[in-house]
């Protein structure tokens, strides 16, 4: 049998082989003008393939359709036919989107008309001209080309410029189905910019982003019936409708309050037309796309009897529940699966069937069709279903109170999701909102049943602590990757004890009602770990304390009264995070005299929002960092151990003092102080040289790094870092500079990333986004982008007089230390000390947290 397998298997690759010289062959004959085909069998050729790959594609064979349509864009280059070779382009970028790769697709179309931009970078200012290409003589084109490319950046996270590009291709519309095509598509586009909105803490939006929200909410729902009306196509008839419910269910968890009024008409639209669909899918033979349909409709229908029935949306679920019976449905699909070998979808049914059944609390019967459904996932190496299935496996042995068997099922999920890593960034943008919904709980669930304390002990066990530090690296990476949508973030193995055995790592983690603490301390699997419980813990911390908490720093240099409140609320704090381990840690000591100098926080939350230097100890009266140097790290398997000598400082600074262009467009305010800024550290660092004002651009910037090996990066100008990268942004004196753009902006071309990377990145005046939980993911985001081994960032924008002088001494510490290595957190330590005992401007307040607490070191402390 394996001699048969063998054979077989060797019998494929030599058919790839010749298929492969054959495409290479055709290659070059076309490219040295050798005409093997007649135009015409060429042209009537590549019209036969692009015909079959649309029939695969249907069939849901979309690599198989792929490598059609590739073979047809070759023969249309044989004949010169720019239309079918543009035609052929748009076919395979939809053949892309339906493997999921969303990027490769988006850029296919642009290639497709000249143009030789990238998606990801695209701007506003890039817009006019991209469209100037989508005019050729075929309307069809013209409008199938900004369908795919509107959809391509809605799915990269470009909502705004995908609407622009959807709106623009109005003038090419040509028929209803195109106009409901148009309509479908903006439709999806207005759905994703209301996600955005209500992924924003409902604590903190505003009545306009409700109002805005309500507004796109009601604008897609109306745009999906409206293409149902006019359209006489089928597809998109069952797409309008189907889109329509699935929004008219979402809603209610979108938007808080809906007024009824708005939402019957929708209802009503459903109630007459979604029982025609399903009646139309019952009629037809059983496609792959029919099949999809029918299993994503009985999803939707699940996630509808999961409205509370006190909410608001209560009159939505009583209207709708009785028009589709869900679970002959789902068996219809099934079978439909099996009889046409779609083993993928039928793992689908099956695993949605089986959520339908858990919901109604049938747990033996959801066990044998989740088992039964992995079985199938696993055996198509379907890994993308397969960690849903795992954890869904989780989720029932917990309810059944066998929490040895869900840590498995929880661990093999996870596995599979390390797997899909690299390809789960590349979802499209409705999963990229959903991280927080749907892949980051499972990273939480399987981090729970690590630390649930072992029998006859409030302790878990030192393996699973040990798992659940490395779980929590991996959620961490997986949150920059969707960060960028991209799959950036190179890792290495990173043993602590070897960069700096004079440091601690701190990892608090949050749970709905409890918060846990792993510390790791110098020495090979040397844990500790603490755990405070109480109902609901995580909202009152986060909301209550933490959120208070800073409001009070900001707020004290104008009410002097909340200072004290400031070392109170700082206190408590103190006392979850590091009061469990003050001997361990030998807070008793002096810095000089102890084994633990610096402590690592990975933070996560609200937390990444409070510079942990100002946790107060009330028992010795001291801050955090009177006693450590601190220091911020995204990830331990992001640090580059790699410190940097004195002599081989060399600073590039840049800003500027004036109104700049890009300050104006934004409604900055003259950063007044950082000529002296800069002139301050250009006295400090011989081995400095300066970008200010007009100079100060990003084309400089490159020029600069590239031709002198800077190891620090000084920007003293205006930023913000925000959990969105589009609102993670630099202000250089002309114009915005993107986190997205970092790598090119801060990495030489000359030299390997190792060879030259920025040391220390400074962005002495940024800060972080307010009303942004996860703002702080946007600092971590440009230390990653950049390839800077460190930043030094500010979580809240601080006075331009105090930020100049914290400034100058850092850098003077940073210089000037005995060591002759650079030891950044040490230095900002010191700075930091001076400033509370008032050493700096005497007569002023500086001594309070406002002022010195928001500087923080992200990455290497080295």
């Amino acid at each position: 049998m394996l001699l048969y397998d063998l054979i077989l298997y060797e019998i494929y690759i030599f058919m790839k082989i010749i298929k492969l010289l054959a495409i290479t062959l055709l290659s070059l004959c076309f490219t040295v003008g050798i005409n093997i085909l007649s135009p015409t069998l060429a042209q009537s050729s590549a019209a036969n393939l692009v015909q079959k790959g649309t029939q695969l594609l249907q069939q849901g064979k979309a690599e198989a359709a792929l490598e059609i349509w590739q073979e047809a864009e070759e023969l249309y280059r044989q004949n010169q036919n720019q239309t079918g070779i543009i035609g052929t382009q748009i076919n395979q970028a939809k053949a892309l989107t339906s493997l999921g790769f969303y990027r490769r697709s988006c850029n296919t179309v642009l290639e497709a008309f000249g143009n030789d931009l990238k998606c990801l970078r695209l701007t506003e200012n890039d817009l006019e001209n991209i469209l100037l290409k989508f005019q050729t003589s075929n309307t069809s084109l013209n409008f199938q080309g900004l369908q795919s490319l509107g959809n391509g950046l809605r799915a990269v996270g470009k909502l705004e410029l995908s609407e622009k590009v959807l709106e623009a291709s109005r003038k090419w519309v040509y028929s209803n189905n195109t106009k409901a095509q148009l309509l479908i598509n903006l439709g999806n586009n207005m759905l994703s910019q209301a996600q955005n909105i209500a992924n924003l803490d409902p604590n903190r939006r505003s009545s306009q982003d409700e109002e805005k929200l309500q507004k796109l909410v009601n604008q897609s729902l109306s745009n999906y019936q409206e293409a149902v009306s006019i359209s006489n196509d089928k597809l998109f008839q069952i797409q309008g409708t189907i889109n329509n419910l699935n929004l008219l269910v979402k809603s209610s968890q979108l938007v808080q309050v809906f007024r009824s009024n708005l939402l019957q008409p929708y209802v009503e639209f459903q109630i007459d037309t979604l029982p025609k669909i399903v009646h139309y899918l019952n009629q037809i033979n059983p496609t792959h796309e029919s099949i999809k349909i029918i299993i994503n409709l009985a999803k939707i229908f699940i996630d509808l009897e999961e409205i509370d029935p006190q909410s608001t949306w209560a009159q939505l679920k009583i209207n709708l529940t009785d028009l589709i019976p869900v679970y002959a449905l789902l068996n219809q699909g099934i079978q439909q699966a099996k009889d046409i070998n779609d083993s993928r979808l039928e793992a689908d049914g099956i695993a949605t069937k089986a959520k339908f059944i858990l919901n109604q609390k049938r747990l033996e019967k959801a066990l044998k069709l989740t088992n039964k459904a992995l079985v199938i996932a696993q055996k198509i190496s379907a890994s993308d279903i397969a960690y849903k299935l795992q954890e869904q496996l989780g989720d029932i042995l917990i309810q059944q109170g066998n929490y040895s068997e869900a840590l498995l099922a929880e661990k093999s999920a996870f596995n599979s999701l390390q797997v899909l890593r690299r390809d789960l960034v590349g979802l499209n943008q409705d999963i990229q909102f959903d991280f927080r919904a749907t892949i980051e709980p499972l990273y939480r669930k399987l981090l729970y049943l690590l630390l649930r304390p072992e029998l006859d002990s409030n302790q878990p066990n030192v393996a699973n602590i040990k798992t659940a530090v490395r779980v929590i690296e991996s959620l961490k990476l997986a949150e920059l990757d969707n960060f960028f949508q991209d799959a950036c973030v190179n890792t290495q193995d990173i043993n602590i004890d070897q960069i700096d055995e004079n440091a601690a790592v701190i990892y608090p983690i949050l749970f709905k009602d409890q918060l846990s603490i792993i510390l790791k301390l110098p020495g090979t699997d040397n844990f500790r770990y603490a755990a405070v419980s109480e109902s609901d813990f995580k909202a009152q911390f986060e909301n209550h304390l933490l959120q208070s908490l800073r409001v009070n720093i900001t707020l004290s240099p104008i009410r002097p009264e909340l200072i004290s409140k400031t070392k109170s609320q700082s206190n408590q704090l103190y006392q979850l995070l590091i009061k469990p381990f003050e001997a361990d840690l030998e807070t008793n000591l002096k810095h000089d005299t102890s084994q633990i100098k610096t402590l690592v926080f990975v933070l996560e939350g609200e937390l990444r929002n409070i510079p942990m230097s100002v946790l107060y100890d009330s028992e010795q009266a001291r801050y955090l960092v009177e006693r450590y140097a601190i220091v911020v790290a995204p990830s331990l398997e992001l640090l580059a151990p790699k410190p940097l000598l004195k002599e081989q400082a060399r600073v590039l600074t840049t800003g500027t003092d004036k109104e700049a262009p890009s300050y104006r467009e934004r409604g900055y305010h003259r950063l007044t102080n950082v000529k002296r800024e800069i002139e301050a550290i250009n006295r400090t660092v011989p081995q400095s040289e300066q970008l200010i004002d007009e100079k100060f651009t990003e084309i400089n910037i490159q020029d600069k790094i590239n031709s002198e090996p800077f190891n620090i990066v000084h920007i003293a100008s205006h930023g913000q870092f925000s959990s969105n990268p589009d609102d993670t942004f630099i202000l250089a004196w002309d114009k915005p500079i993107n986190v997205r753009d970092f790598d090119k902006l801060l990495q030489s071309e000359n030299l390997q990333r190792s060879d030259r990377a920025i040391e220390l990145l400074v962005l002495s005046a940024c800060q972080t986004a307010v009303g942004d939980q996860r703002a702080a993911l946007g600092l971590a985001g440009v230390a990653v982008r950049a390839g800077a081994r460190s930043v030094l960032g500010s979580l809240w924008r601080v006075h331009d007089a105090s930020t100049t002088e914290l400034m100058k001494q850092f850098y003077q510490q940073l210089l000037q230390s005995k060591s002759s290595q650079l030891r950044k957190a040490e230095a900002l330590r010191q700075v930091q000390i001076k400033f509370i005992k008032g050493e700096i401007e005497p007569n002023s307040n500086y001594n309070i947290p406002y002022y010195w607490s928001p500087f923080i070191i992200v990455g290497n402390w080295l």
